[in-house]
């Protein structure tokens, strides 16, 4: 039976009562009711190129999908009658279908509107009063399922497990069409709004037939087309902590295992190509930390304390950390095979994906033919120096560090439709690190240790034991065995009195060489 939800989700945001609570913990990427484009692919449907007047495609138009494609058909420009001239796609084909799009590099607690234009359809089987009052459709907005220990969705029935966040039922306006004849449809003069809030990182958006019809009406229809989409971008969460950036991947529009997706893109370097997100793309200082040691003055002098500091930062990357969390969950407790060595960090464990990221990152910072440049991604950097203090009496000396940072987040794409929605976490070549080399007051402890004698080892002179020899009382040689009769030592110390030894000093009188 599947684990609970293993998989970070590429926001911690997850419903729109959280996204409401992000307002007062992190910064808007966007200035307040500005709302920015969202791509769409394929959007008014003209591929494939449809020539009929009166035959459609029963298929999903490209870069869209469809539950069943064969649910679906694409109309041309003529059978359509937009008056823009587009091409449609009818959301019915032999029964109701579904029309299914992700909005990629939209994050979750965004709000996002998607704009479409709808019609009933002109299809010439469409009896007269299929199209009389209009077709009934709907559109929904998902989030993410759980996922099991391996990093792959739950399904149920073959079908991946999600949930319906957001629904909205659509009617296209109603027309006056002839038997057996190709109609000339009633378009919405304005377009069609659905709006929602993200619960996911690229949110998928369903268009959905509620028109069941039975023959000769089971191809007939709502059509639409000229979609878009725009919203204002999420809040920038800088909660995340960086051994827990977030991640998704996808096949299509179908979530899978982000092992499944990185396999694609570590085949080659130019295997998938890396778009960094400028708005939730940004640097920061991390948490201060204290290097090496901490020096104590607790002579009446003042102290010089000359030291070589040398310090680390190290690059984090979601990838690398759900593949190590699959591998270490599969491993035994303690299994001496699993020492951790090989759980690395993106450089040495995806050399092909840093390069993407690198390439990517590059293109971010306003370099698309990749010259040589100032200012590369940094996967790791060590950093050394030479630093002298001058330490007062009573006073601690200690040098604190503040990393500077490089929050990276983006999608790979490769030409097999893998995405994979990934975040890292680099040191920055744009600012530098911060070292602190501090100085202040003694804490009480440190006073307290500081007024305390030296430790000293005991020895005999002070009063301790004495090593003459290992046992018992001293006996006369002529005793026989014993530790001066020549025998083997009993066990034991010889403790002899701490008391000071009293001689009695014999003056004699020299005789006197007088006569």
């Amino acid at each position: 039976m599947p684990t609970g939800p293993i998989r970070t989700p590429a926001s911690y945001v997850l419903g729109g009562a959280v996204a409401v609570s992000l307002v007062f913990a992190a910064t808007p990427a966007t200035a307040e009711d500005l709302w920015t484009p969202v791509a769409v692919e394929n959007s008014d449907f003209a591929s494939p190129l449809v020539a009929s007047a009166t035959s459609p495609t029963a298929t999903a138009p490209t870069g869209w999908y469809g539950a069943n494609p064969t649910r679906l058909q694409v109309f041309s420009a003529a059978l359509a009658n937009h008056p823009r001239r587009l091409q449609a796609v009818s959301l019915n084909s032999g029964g109701p279908g579904k029309l299914r799009q992700r909005l990629w590099n939209v994050n979750a607690g965004a709000q996002v509107r998607v704009r479409f234009s709808d019609s009933a359809s002109t299809l010439g089987s469409c009896s007269p009063a299929e199209v009389a009052g209009g077709q009934k459709y709907r559109v929904s907005a998902y989030r993410e399922t759980a996922y099991d220990a391996a990093g792959e969705p739950v399904r149920a029935a073959g079908e991946i497990v999600r949930t319906v966040q957001y629904t909205q039922d659509y009617t296209t306006l109603g027309y006056t069409k002839a038997a057996d004849t190709v109609g000339s449809g009633a378009w919405s003069p304005a377009p069609k709004v659905f709006e929602f809030t993200a619960a996911e990182d690229n949110p998928l958006v369903v268009f959905e037939s509620l028109e069941d019809n039975p023959p000769p009406d089971a191809n007939c229809g709502p059509l639409l087309t000229a979609v878009s989409a725009e919203e204002q971008a999420a809040f920038v969460d800088h909660r995340i902590e960086q051994n827990k950036l977030p991640w998704s991947a996808y096949n299509g529009i179908d979530e899978i295992s982000l092992a499944s997706a990185a396999q694609n893109c570590r085949a080659a370097a130019n295997a998938c190509r890396f778009t960094a997100d400028p708005r939730y793309s940004y640097q920061f200082y991390g948490s201060n930390r204290i290097l090496d040691y901490a020096y104590l003055n607790c002579t009446r002098n003042q102290v010089v304390d000359r030291r070589t500091v040398t310090w680390a930062e190290e690059g984090f990357d979601s990838i690398s950390q759900e593949a190590g969390r699959i591998r270490n969950a599969n491993s035994t407790d303690q299994n001496p095979a699993n020492t951790g060595e090989d759980d690395a960090g993106m450089p040495s464990a995806n050399p092909n994906m840093f390069k993407q990221v690198a390439a990517g990152f590059q293109r971010n910072e306003g370099n698309p033919n990749l010259a040589n440049t100032t200012n590369p991604l940094i996967a790791a950097r060590s950093t050394t120096k030479q630093v002298e203090q001058d330490v007062q009496p009573g006073e601690a000396s200690w040098i604190e560090v503040q990393p500077a940072r490089e929050r990276i987040e983006g999608l790979f794409r490769s030409t097999n439709g893998i995405t994979i929605d990934a975040m890292f976490d680099f040191p920055s070549g744009k600012v530098p690190d911060r070292l602190y080399e501090r100085t202040g007051p003694l804490t009480q402890d440190e006073k307290k240790h500081c007024l305390t004698e030296r430790p000293l080892k005991v020895t005999p002179d002070n009063g301790g034991t004495r090593s003459l020899s290992s046992a018992g009382p001293l006996r006369d040689a002529s005793l026989g065995d014993g530790p001066l009769g020549g025998g083997p030592p009993p066990a034991g110390l010889l403790r002899s009195p701490v008391s000071a030894q009293n001689r009695d000093t014999r003056l004699t009188e020299l005789p006197s060489t007088r006569p």
